[in-house]
């Protein structure tokens, strides 16, 4: 509690928030980077030689992605001055989340039963939805379904709540998730289900919005650097060093101490090096979302037609150039799916605000008809500011 009674009772001055357009564009690289070397870190452990160490030490490094997700989804939907009433909130996020979660959980289930596993007959979908994560990645739309159901109360921190409440609400949360992940993985007692799986996360969701208008000076941008390399390097050394029949399990977890650290890190250093340009980054973000629905429909039959590489060449192929090359797909398909009408409310784009479309062109006023040439023609044809801003202020709406 002394720690505590240190920080101060008021918020910083609120800062730009356009750097979460770059920090999502890479951190989804990161998520599927995760995805393309899970099976290479569980398969190829009994061998422990140099390629499962590069795999490991990739994994270890890109763990940080999943939590800087959750923190900057808390940041900006926490945010009082982004505010609204629950009722409008609750439905726009059924648009954004709720949607692509009952379309998607359906995809997947068909394609895990008829492509992935279609003679183990023990594997039950019923079972796999009740458990909130029907497949590799979706449990994340089950974690944000369950903490947007709670964001109208959460906002109360940030409206009412002092700087210490925040702190401390945060860091209990956060204390409570990574026992509770502690207790079920180390001592197999209790498991995460469609109704808790989101709850460890809301330490991450609260802090992304304590830590979201901390910019580091240059000093501490070094010594937060050296935390977050300490931090990987000690998830690594675990998963290969530490005790346990399969050791690469709980340092991986995202409630695990040094991907929390690292996730901490991570955080504020994206904040501290994105503050300004990185214009490819800002028109890749929009589909992020998409590529994290659709990397493993291609990840997975690519992976089985090239096998599990058992190299460090290979890894470092699966590693490094696979991922960019999954996303990049992605993000093609999802920016030609977002303009089929049809398509795009799957895509978490067919709701009450849809980033991808031109705005209307403003009213005439009565008195004079508006010519092309003039200011208010040429802001009428100007893309809306989720594509490309020229300097963004506020990064939009939270998403996966």
């Amino acid at each position: 509690m002394a720690t505590l009674d240190r920080i101060p009772t008021e918020n910083p001055p609120p800062t730009s928030t356009a750097w979460m357009n770059p920090a999502r564009a890479i951190a989804i690289v990161a998520v599927v980077a995760i995805h393309s070397l899970g099976t290479v870190v569980e398969q190829n452990f009994s061998g422990m030689g140099p390629d499962w160490w590069l795999a490991n030490a990739v994994d270890s490094a890109s763990r940080w992605s999943v939590p800087v997700f959750i923190m900057i989804s808390g940041a900006l939907a926490l945010d009082p001055n982004r505010g609204s009433k629950p009722r409008r909130f609750l439905s726009k996020r059924i648009w954004r989340i709720g949607i692509p979660l009952v379309f998607w959980t359906v995809v997947y289930v068909l394609f895990r039963r008829y492509y992935l596993q279609p003679d183990d007959e023990s594997w039950n979908p019923g079972v796999a939805i009740l458990t909130g994560s029907p497949f590799v990645q979706l449990y994340f739309l089950y974690v944000l379904a369950g903490l947007t159901l709670l964001t109208p109360f959460f906002r109360l921190l940030s409206v009412h709540g002092s700087r210490r409440l925040q702190w401390g609400t945060g860091l209990i949360f956060l204390g409570i998730g990574m026992l509770d992940q502690w207790v079920s993985m180390i001592f197999d007692v209790g498991e995460a289900n469609i109704a808790t799986r989101f709850l460890p996360m809301a330490g991450f969701y609260i802090l992304g919005w304590v830590l979201r208008d901390i910019v580091l000076s240059a000093r501490a941008a070094v010594l937060v650097w050296s935390t977050l390399l300490v931090a990987i390097a000690g998830t690594a050394a675990w998963a290969g060093l530490g005790p346990g029949e399969k050791p690469w399990l709980f340092p991986y977890a995202f409630l695990a101490p040094g991907v929390v650290v690292a996730s901490m890190a991570a955080y504020l250093l994206l904040h501290f090096h994105l503050r300004e340009g990185f214009g490819l980054l800002h028109r890749f973000y929009p589909y992020s979302f998409g590529v994290f629905l659709l990397h493993p429909l291609i990840l997975y039959p690519v992976r089985n037609l090239m096998g599990l590489p058992d190299t460090v060449a290979g890894v470092a192929l699966h590693a490094f150039v696979m991922p960019l090359a999954y996303a990049v797909v992605c993000a093609v398909i999802t920016w030609l799916a977002v303009r089929i009408p049809g398509v795009r409310a799957v895509f978490g784009e067919g709701g009450l605000r849809n980033p991808y479309s031109l705005p209307r062109a403003p009213r005439p006023s009565r008195r004079r008809r508006p010519r092309p040439g003039d200011p208010a023609d040429a802001a009428s044809q100007t893309p809306t500011d989720s594509v490309q801003p020229p300097r963004p202020v506020r990064a939009p709406e939270p998403d996966p």
